[in-house]
């Protein structure tokens, strides 16, 4: 398979949704070439997923004070604080190696991220449980807090978290790379909380979750971080080609800038629970 790869670099949330899904309905079309696209959040935004609702996961007034912005993922799963971090999303048909079910094709995008990783010194473990739906849909429950089956972990601690939604035999799936930074900010923002469960909540989401950058001795910067992941792919999926793009195709950003206005900058659409 021929794929593209996407370096985006710090986008706000709307922007970034909108591109994720744009280019998710084009390879639907048969438009667009099968993505791997790397990104971060400028700023740094809290996401929930498709399902949950919203006043049961989000203090609003607190996401404004902590200058946080706000989107609601196409993907499913649960809270996520993107913070200075390494955002991926796999956009392709469901064929060859990701013909799969959801389990099977999370396994293989985490052998490749896993493989990143390697390469920079951080040798992970894969996840063998699997979250129930009921687990999935709990209220103001980050995703960090637990893993689904084949996400990655370093020493018992969650690294990378993921996400997906499939449409047409073709998939979405998009995740969180922690790079710089743990969860533990996230407990700020949650509703209903006293002070108190926040601080206890900050420290078990600290104890649960760790950052590229805090296990290596020489950190490494978003651009390195990207190029070791972007080696994994290519070093994993031997059999694939690989090229990389700057900019999105015209007709896609067209796409994207329709989504941002109409979708992912409304309350309709992120704050519809």
């Amino acid at each position: 398979m021929k794929w593209r790869f996407l370096i985006s670099g710090k986008l706000n949330s709307a922007e970034n949704m909108a591109i994720d899904e744009a280019i998710f309905n084009c390879v639907q079309d048969g438009r667009s070439l099968p993505t791997i696209r790397f990104y971060d959040w400028e700023p740094s935004t809290v996401s929930c997923g498709y399902n949950q609702e919203v006043t049961k996961e989000v203090d609003l007034l607190a996401l404004k004070k902590h200058g946080f912005g706000f989107v609601r993922r196409p993907t499913g799963g649960r809270l996520v604080l993107h913070d200075n971090e390494i955002t991926y999303a796999v956009i392709s048909p469901a064929v060859g190696r990701l013909s799969g079910n959801v389990t099977e094709s999370y396994s293989e995008i985490s052998k490749a991220l896993a493989k990143g990783l390697e390469l920079m010194g951080i040798e992970v473990d894969f996840e063998k449980g699997s979250l129930s739906s009921e687990h999935q849909r709990q209220a103001a429950t980050p995703c960090f807090t637990s893993s689904s089956k084949y996400e990655l972990s370093y020493q018992r601690k969650k690294i990378v978290g993921s996400a997906q939604v499939r449409k047409n035999n073709c998939l979405l799936q998009h995740g969180s790379i922690l790079l710089n930074y743990n969860q533990s900010k996230l407990a700020q923002i949650l509703p209903d909380l006293t002070d108190d469960q926040k601080e206890r909540l900050a420290i078990y989401l600290k104890r649960k979750t760790i950052a590229i950058n805090e296990i290596l001795n020489v950190p490494k910067s978003y651009d390195e971080a990207t190029k070791f992941f972007m080696t994994g792919f290519e070093e994993n999926w031997v059999m694939d080609n690989f090229e990389i793009h700057k900019n999105l195709e015209a007709y896609e950003f067209e796409i994207a800038e329709q989504l941002r206005l109409t979708k992912y900058l409304t309350d309709e659409w992120n704050q519809r629970k």
